[in-house]
């Protein structure tokens, strides 16, 4: 009896250490996109099971089968200050933490609503995306209770409560004889989204922060991935939304609280890329700097290389897309951050020396093309008129009059291996509270009138079209 509780605990301890390294992974494809989703803020890396490390390699493939890609990497930044001014923030991008040996901000799992921490058994039960097509929630509501009809274990483990200290709501679901609790054999099924979804928490409160060395923030996220299967419409089958809420499991109230959505876009061949966003569109993106896309490689595109972009369709306190940066991949003053303030700093629109981003060049101050005043957009093409983006004072140097109009091509840069960063905020996030994101990623092509760049402000808006008026199944 001894020999095999040991074992056990040991197996657990196996089981633990595994979890704790690796994520949860799955993949949406329901369309024209097939994408790696891990379960702890980011997206699109793989792991190697041996050595418990992530795996750099593209993962966010589209057209499905043609093995090229369009994003490297996209993850979630979320800051904010307690109150007595002190920085708590969780932020990932490629697991490699300031010292490169490793780095993780998230975990699976939901946290106690007493005190925002995680029991490892639980942390185990939750390490997994749920995974659920439209044809099966349908074929389950036809047939359940049926001899013979097997319910998918999805729909059976749907994780819909939590047990104990832990919030008695987690997933959402169909409640069909409203007793408030989650029953399969009732008829009770998973809420999901499009026609097909990934369900799965995660938090940032199980382990040291090794990605920014940050505070602990106390959240909780539950997020929804989905897609739909739409070959007649062009640009949803080229879309992938997803869904965030963000709880506050901790004693602290959060002020100018920021969330950030991090991209390192690869379009194909990674060296040849532009960024840039529409402000009146909630949107950031990257493009092709050059008309063939690589030399052949196959993960090029070649001819036809597409537009990728990410839309903030409703934010935090009814926020859209508050800001955008680029920085480059190197230890400059613009380039990648390394510890909690760095982040925090770009989630504001600061360059991580805390200097302002200011309008025209490359944004830094006193660079060749910087011209002023203070911005919160980089490269917003003419897409804002009202000058949101300085606050209403017009920028130096001419800009958006007479066709001149501040874009990466204007600056002169040459192409190259671009990140970047949406930001949305400052907002509060009080002790027991609740906000939300939703946002869709959106792959544009050219057609035979118009480049991928030019097109982007159609897909947005048949995207934004949809959404508005209650896309969700």
């Amino acid at each position: 009896m001894k020999k095999r509780l040991l074992l056990c605990l040991m197996l657990c301890g196996l089981a633990m250490a595994s979890m704790a390294q690796i994520p949860p992974i799955s993949h949406i494809e329901a369309n024209n996109v097939r994408g790696t989703i891990l379960g702890n803020g980011t997206e699109f890396l793989d792991y190697d099971a041996e050595e418990f490390e992530p795996v750099p390699c593209p993962t966010w493939e589209v057209p499905v089968g043609e093995g090229k890609s369009t994003v490297f990497q996209k993850a979630l930044w979320f800051g904010g200050l307690d109150g007595s001014s002190n920085l708590h923030l969780a932020a990932m991008r490629f697991g490699q933490g300031p010292d490169l040996k490793g780095g993780q901000d998230y975990w699976a799992g939901p946290l106690k609503t007493t005190d925002a921490t995680l029991d490892q058994f639980t942390a185990l039960k939750y390490h997994h995306i749920w995974s659920l097509t439209r044809a099966e929630i349908d074929q389950f509501i036809a047939h359940h209770g049926e001899s013979g009809y097997q319910v998918p274990d999805d729909i059976l483990t749907w994780p819909a409560h939590g047990e104990g200290d832990y919030a008695p709501n987690l997933a959402p679901f169909v409640d069909v004889n409203n007793d408030g609790h989650y029953n399969p054999a009732d008829g009770d099924y998973p809420d999901i989204k499009g026609d097909q979804c990934l369900f799965f928490i995660f938090n940032d409160s199980f382990g040291t922060h090794t990605e920014t060395q940050g505070e602990k923030v106390g959240l909780e996220v539950h997020a929804m991935v989905y897609a739909f299967d739409a070959p007649n419409d062009e640009v949803l089958n080229n879309t992938v939304f997803t869904n965030y809420k963000f709880f506050n499991r901790s004693s602290n109230n959060y002020q100018n609280t920021y969330l950030g959505l991090w991209f390192d876009w690869d379009i194909g061949y990674a060296r040849n890329d532009y960024v840039g966003c529409d402000v009146q569109r909630n949107s950031c993106y990257a493009y092709n700097g050059t008309e063939i896309d690589g030399s052949g490689e196959p993960s090029s595109y070649g001819e036809n290389p597409p537009a990728q972009v990410t839309t903030v369709l409703a934010g935090p306190d009814g926020l859209g897309m508050t800001g955008f940066m680029y920085h480059n991949n190197n230890s400059s003053h613009t380039g990648d951050p390394h510890y909690a303030p760095d982040y925090y700093l770009m989630l504001q629109g600061c360059w991580i020396d805390g200097s302002r981003m200011m309008y025209g060049g490359n944004a830094y101050p006193g660079m060749s093309g910087t011209v002023g005043p203070e911005c919160r957009y980089m490269f917003p093409g003419d897409s804002d008129p009202n000058n949101i983006g300085t606050n209403g004072i017009a920028p130096n140097g001419g800009y958006n009059t007479n066709g001149k109009y501040w874009t990466e091509e204007e600056s002169g840069n040459m192409p190259d291996d671009r990140r970047g960063l949406a930001s949305v905020g400052p907002f509060n996030f009080p002790a027991g509270g609740m906000q939300e994101l939703t946002f869709a990623e959106i792959t544009v092509w050219k057609n035979a009138t118009a480049t991928a760049k030019d097109r982007i402000g159609e897909f947005v808006d048949h995207i934004v079209e949809l959404y508005t008026n209650g896309l969700s199944k």
